[in-house]
């Protein structure tokens, strides 16, 4: 494990290079969509010595291997796969609020759940923190959906805020509720932000608030999804006004691609020239759209409560999406029934039951018929994979649960990279850290990515 803090350099290319390495040569855990690995044949590399491991485990230790657990008795292979897992975590700070998470349990705002409580409490928490020395005369909220955020920051910080956001319903929403938008102390905009907006949003300030130009911003985001996490971090880097940066990134999946025949090609995946120039060593097929969304997935801390019943369970549930896939031909799909009434034997007929089966091509017809070849094709399978299926698809979530803090890390240091690159090349001093929220069993988006402008 190696750590990550706000007054150590940290090596990238080295962890991008051992991350590489490891992901590529494990690959085919991850690399395909997850309806696909019984059609990709990902079952049959699954090591029969892993099997017999995880067979011989019990729900305590099955559900402790992705938080570090090894056993003793295990197979060389699998240890050796669970060690070099556990040295490619980081060890990031971490951050708590505590106490205000104990009040907004009890006072949580109408509408909004605990997990999303627990977020917007500890990101404005952290901005607290760091409020005194910001310098910031205008806080600017990227993505401010319902505006939560930006009247947090407002009550607790008494800075004024911008909330930008993509959807006119929502900033009405906003402005028709804000008690704060009659003071003009809080403001929401419509806009969709590119890295075009600069200007615009400079603009905005001036001719919003009354404070002489010109300002001194911290950009801040909640749902800093796909793209708009880069475009805040490009905000920060070209704008002079901007002398602050703290995101919560996710939905790494969403990322645009270059264009629609490269899916697997992002515009802004790798960013860095040193994990670019890492996977132009036979490595660059590992960086797919499953990467990404398994980047975003679940963590660890919300895999290890599973009962056996619920792992039966989700096995049972992820193995019948995959054999339906795996015997539909090109331009097929299916709209799924539900799940919690499925008997917990798996037959021809009650799967095909359970979907309805579509074609794709030719929209005149919206439901079609199952044919002999699928029924043939569903009884070959059950066949070969016997009861162990639900068991064997359970298996390989595990071992993707394992794989996801890595994704991650790769993904969040990429960018933070990217950054420490730009700004030197730029002549800027900046101070940066990534902290970690304390319960990522509650918020998967647990991560905050934060850096400052050194005056």
């Amino acid at each position: 494990m190696v750590q990550f803090t706000e007054t150590h350099p940290f090596d990238y290319t080295d962890y991008f290079s051992t991350a590489a390495q490891f992901l590529y040569k494990y690959k085919w855990i991850f690399c395909y969509n997850n309806t696909k690995f019984i059609r990709c044949g990902v079952l049959e590399q699954l090591p029969r010595k892993w099997i017999e491991d995880l067979n011989a485990s019990s729900n305590e230790e099955f559900n402790q291997i992705p938080l570090g657990y090894i056993k003793d008795t295990w197979s060389d292979s699998f240890r050796d796969f669970l060690l070099q897992v556990k040295r490619l975590q980081v060890q990031y700070e971490m951050h708590d609020n505590i106490e205000q998470n104990d009040i907004s349990r009890k006072q949580t705002r109408k509408g909004i759940n605990a997990k999303k409580s627990y977020e917007i409490d500890n990101l404005c928490s952290f901005i607290q923190l760091g409020q005194p020395s910001s310098g910031a005369t205008i806080y600017i909220d990227f993505g401010s959906g319902l505006g939560y955020l930006s009247e947090l920051i407002h009550k607790r910080c008494g800075v004024k805020v911008l909330g930008i956001e993509g959807n006119a319903t929502l900033v009405q929403t906003c402005n028709n509720r804000s008690p704060a938008c009659t003071t003009k102390a809080v403001q929401y905009c419509h806009h969709y932000i590119t890295d075009d907006s600069f200007g615009f949003i400079e603009q905005q300030c001036n001719d919003r608030f009354d404070n002489n130009p010109p300002h001194r911003a911290a950009v801040v985001g909640l749902h800093a999804c796909a793209d708009l996490s880069i475009t805040a971090i490009n905000c920060f880097l070209r704008c002079k006004w901007a002398n602050n940066l703290t995101i919560m990134p996710c939905c790494y999946h969403r990322m645009k691609p270059v264009d629609e025949k490269t899916p697997n090609e992002f515009q802004n995946f790798p960013l860095s020239e040193e994990l670019r120039t890492i996977l132009l060593d036979g490595k660059r097929e590992i960086i797919c759209r499953s990467f990404l969304r398994l980047g975003c997935q679940q963590t660890a801390a919300r895999w290890k409560a599973r009962t056996v019943e619920q792992h039966l369970e989700h096995g049972r549930i992820m193995f019948r999406r995959g054999l339906i896939d795996a015997i539909l031909e090109r331009n097929e799909s299916v709209r799924i029934g539900k799940s919690k009434d499925l008997p917990e034997e798996i037959t021809v007929d009650n799967m095909l039951e359970q979907f309805s089966l579509a074609d794709e091509s030719d929209h005149s017809t919206p439901e079609c018929r199952w044919t002999d070849r699928h029924r043939e094709r569903m009884s070959a399978l059950l066949e070969k994979y016997g009861t162990d299926g639900p068991k064997l698809a359970e298996y390989l979530e595990c071992l993707q649960t394992c794989l996801q803090s890595v994704c991650e890390n790769v993904i969040l240091l990429d960018r933070m990279c990217y950054m420490e690159r730009v700004a030197s090349q730029s002549g800027l001093k900046i101070r940066r850290n990534l902290v970690r929220l304390r319960d990522d069993g509650l918020s998967p988006r647990c991560f905050i990515f934060h850096a400052s402008k050194e005056q």
